[in-house]
């Protein structure tokens, strides 16, 4: 979460950070996102190995998203907690990152593996974080999950 917080200026909606994050710890699954074509045509420039390529046979989008709720929550209270995150940012329920409060071997160790994944992650910050969160042109929509969950 904190690449995805560094690479982005500014906030990010909780849920939104909840996917680029799955997305960003399982790319594969972006193949399986309902996305235009020139979204399409950008997917395919990364070269990710689609789900069914996959030594690891992957589960479906709703299961992971699922699955890493407790683990995604529980790093977003331990960040808050820190200090990493803006806690005023939280009560909007938006993420965004505390330079000041963070330590600097972190930010220097998430900025070396945004660089290796920068790709990836341009994708994910500009392309896919440009999308309505609902709606049905909404990423929510478009990844298969879930419209309605436990409140976080």
């Amino acid at each position: 979460m904190i690449r995805l917080l560094q690479a982005r200026d500014g906030s990010i909606p909780l849920e939104q950070l909840r996917i680029l994050d799955m997305y960003l710890m399982f790319p594969s699954l972006l193949h399986r996102l309902t996305l235009t074509s020139e979204l399409r045509e950008k997917l395919r420039s990364l070269r990710i190995e689609s789900p069914a390529k996959s030594f690891v046979k992957m589960p479906g989008t709703a299961s992971v998203w699922q699955d890493l709720q407790l683990y995604q929550l529980t790093a977003l209270k331990r960040l808050a907690g820190l200090g990493i995150l803006h806690r005023e940012e939280l009560l909007e329920r938006n993420a965004r990152l505390d330079r000041a409060q963070t330590p600097s071997k972190l930010l220097e160790h998430a900025a070396s593996q945004n660089e290796t994944g920068k790709p990836l992650l341009n994708f994910l910050v500009d392309e896919l974080g440009s999308l309505p969160m609902s709606g049905s042109e909404g990423l929510v929509r478009r990844a298969g999950l879930p419209s309605r969950g436990p409140v976080t």
